[in-house]
């Protein structure tokens, strides 16, 4: 089964996927986080919440918390 390697927390996880590759919206949906308070990395660049990432690659999530 594909499946994608995800940075979450300092912790590495593998994200099963239906097909060869997800939408950057769609992964944070499966992961419940909300696309406006996150940010998704894949080496040096800046994921779009239309970009796709594919099987096999590894991302970081990085979500902003407000202590307000």
């Amino acid at each position: 089964m594909p499946e994608i390697k995800v940075e979450l927390e300092g912790k590495e996880i593998s994200i099963p996927i239906k097909k060869q590759s997800i939408r950057v919206d769609s992964l944070l949906k499966k992961l419940s986080i909300y696309p406006e308070t996150a940010v998704v990395v894949k080496g040096k660049e800046l994921l779009c919440d239309d970009d796709r990432i594919n099987n096999g690659e590894k991302v970081k999530i990085i979500v902003a918390t407000s202590k307000g």
